[in-house]
């Protein structure tokens, strides 16, 4: 028998479907779309990493070791439905009693069992870069003893990738420098090319590379891999294998981020985005259903990058943030809903009257025909979509009514 919050969820799509209908809009077709998406969540938000401004400070019950990070990920993925995969980090994903530079692939057979068992699977291989003895750089370092053993570590998380994981490796590197003269800054990035033409060369023909770029820091005065067109420099000269990875909190304001993936789909390159939210310029917020969020799904939409009817057009979709404040699980659980939120609004935009509009060069028509559909409701798709998965309507009220919060603060300790 449905609950009174079920048959209000399928009253309120039955009337949403009615209006999207006149537009020529199919809420079926949208449903479907936003019951099929796919995004990553990160191992080490559930961890003990973090701090801040606050020093030591963890939200109750972290993860104490890599299984029980699988275990955490695993409940999200049993309220949301639509985190199958966890993206892991090779440094800190190793079994703890096994030295960093000594980390082979089949330290991760142990993980992926776990991960398995508990209904998900290990998703993008990270590198880990920024680890004690990298703050002369990574791949750029001057020291060759530390650029060989991370160029190293690099070809072992590829083989993580191909024999345990979805041959996807995501790159972020720490270089940089803080003070001009510090470093010969061609010559740094030719280091680094030079290292991912080696990575590249090691590595199965099954892995996907994306490179990620970030404007600013740990460097103060330079940053290797600063903005887009350098990651896709070097993704271009790295291989066909070798794409774009966009962060959210990566740019300074004003940066149309929208902009930079409609580049980049328009110009086929493979990429991936990693989404959380800009208030610290990085990667510390939850996602939040806001009009940033909206307009660049609506790209990812429109180029036919997300819900593809071809999955292999499919961008790679991952949550990168890891505040110190807020309870983890809750606020990944919260991105998650909140990336359904601005999926199904992109599919409900009415794209013939936006065609309209900008053939006519009516500028404010247009704007008002890209906010009308920001501005729908659209829960009820996601309501519906999550009653026929068997998943609960709210994925975070679950998560506070279901009791695994004080379980894991009982086993783990406050």
């Amino acid at each position: 028998m449905p609950t009174v919050s079920e048959q209000r969820a399928r009253e309120r799509y039955r009337i949403l479907g009615e209006e999207l209908a006149e537009a020529g809009i199919d809420i079926d077709r949208v449903k479907e779309k936003v019951k099929a998406f796919e995004v990553e969540v990160p191992s080490w938000v559930f961890g003990e990493f973090g701090g801040g401004r606050f020093g030591d400070y963890m939200p109750p019950g972290p993860a104490r070791d890599r299984m029980a990070k699988m275990r955490d990920a695993a409940m999200v993925h049993k309220l949301t439905g639509a985190s199958p995969r966890v993206a892991i980090h090779t440094g800190w994903d190793k079994p703890d009693e096994v030295p960093f530079d000594e980390v082979e692939a089949d330290h991760f057979a142990e993980l992926k069992d776990c991960a398995r068992e508990l209904g998900v699977d290990l998703g993008a291989v990270n590198p880990t870069l920024f680890l004690t003895g990298t703050h002369y750089g990574s791949l750029s370092s001057p020291l060759p003893e530390v650029r060989e053993m991370l160029i190293r570590h690099c070809i072992v998380s590829c083989e993580i990738a191909d024999k345990y994981a979805q041959g996807l490796v995501t790159y972020w590197l720490p270089d940089g420098s803080n003070y001009p003269g510090q470093r010969d800054l061609w010559r740094q990035e030719k280091l680094v090319r030079d290292a991912f033409r080696e990575i590249y060369d090691a590595a199965s023909d099954n892995i996907l590379h994306l490179i990620e770029y970030k404007l600013f820091e740990p460097g103060t005065y330079s940053t290797v891999i600063p903005d887009a067109g350098a990651a896709t420099d070097m993704a271009d000269a790295m291989g066909e294998r070798a794409g774009v990875l966009v962060d959210m909190g990566h740019h300074p304001y004003g940066v149309n981020i929208a902009q930079i993936v409609a580049r980049l789909i328009g110009t086929g390159r493979r990429g991936g985005f990693h989404f959380n939210t800009r208030y610290a310029a990085d990667d510390d917020h939850a996602v939040e259903p806001n009009v940033a969020m909206y307009a660049i799904f609506c790209e990812l939409v429109g180029g036919g990058v997300v819900c593809a009817d071809d999955a292999a057009r499919n961008w790679a979709y991952m949550i990168d943030q890891c505040s110190s404040l807020e309870n983890r699980i809750r606020a990944v659980l919260h991105s998650i809903d909140s990336l359904q939120v601005s999926l199904a609004k992109a599919l409900v935009l009415d794209r013939s009257r936006l065609e309209e509009a900008r053939d006519g060069q009516d500028i404010i028509p247009a704007n008002r025909v890209f906010l009308d559909a920001f501005l729908t409701d659209v829960r009820p798709i996601l309501h519906v979509a999550r009653l026929e998965k068997d998943l609960p309507l709210d994925p975070v009220v679950a998560y506070d009514e279901g009791g695994y919060q004080a379980q894991i603060e009982r086993e783990r300790g406050a």
